[in-house]
């Protein structure tokens, strides 16, 4: 049986915290289709999803000079910037089962703005301790770099940490970082990377809170302890 205590919480974004990936689609095909730049399914599965927006930008437009491709990521982040994504089913109730008991990070590829826009959207502006964006690092994922600038942030180290994320890549980020990882949504290869278990959304994620000291990953399911760590508690 794996078990493992944790003392962080760290979530991806896109995937993750919202459902976004039509919208992530309808930018990159968009403005895909404007340039005259064919794209098929598997392109949209292999070189989009999951990726940096700099690896999708290079493989799409590698062909056009670098103030073309300058704009055309202005032109794809100006549609996902204001576009709106609902929650993953489960993941509000579940952050709000944290708050308060565990420090959390929000560690995305995406940037700022669309950030604030998605946190906003959502009421969660006050809820996590770190957000880790795209220009925070200079390695994104799948290198460790977000997660290990998450934990030090946090004032805990990697291995303390427990991570969602539903990408091949955001997952290598996490497990190459020291951390533990769960995966959430449909992608059956996340465990060969490492994923501990995937769930397809937080309300199939077996929750126990209080009854326990510490906060523990069990054999798929999650022990969380009732014990408010003031630190982090909020007013």
């Amino acid at each position: 049986m794996t078990q493992r205590t944790f003392t962080a919480v760290c979530f991806d974004m896109d995937g993750v915290l919202i459902q976004s990936r039509q919208v992530i689609e309808l930018a990159w095909t968009t403005v895909a289709r404007k340039y005259g730049v064919t794209v098929d399914q598997a392109f949209i599965d292999d070189h989009i999803h999951g990726r940096p927006g700099g690896y999708t930008l290079q493989a799409l437009f590698g062909q056009f000079d670098e103030q073309q491709r300058v704009t055309i990521k202005q032109e794809v982040d100006a549609i996902e910037e204001v576009s709106i994504c609902a929650l993953v089913p489960g993941v509000a109730a579940f952050i709000a089962g944290l708050t308060g008991r565990v420090p959390l990070a929000l560690v995305t590829s995406s940037w700022r703005a669309r950030v604030d826009h998605v946190l906003q959207q959502h009421d969660l502006t006050s809820v996590f301790d770190c957000i880790i964006c795209r220009d925070d690092v200079r390695s994104g994922k799948p290198a460790p770099d977000p997660y290990r600038l998450a934990a030090a942030r946090l004032e805990r180290q990697s291995d303390e940490c427990l991570v969602f994320e539903d990408s091949v890549s955001g997952v290598q980020s996490a497990v190459s970082s020291g951390a533990l990882c769960i995966g959430i949504g449909d992608d059956p290869t996340l465990s060969a990377h490492g994923a501990l278990r995937t769930y397809a959304d937080f309300t199939a994620l077996p929750i126990s809170q209080g009854g326990v000291d510490t906060h523990l990953y069990a054999d798929g399911g999650l022990f969380i302890s009732g014990q408010v760590a003031q630190r982090f508690a909020r007013s």
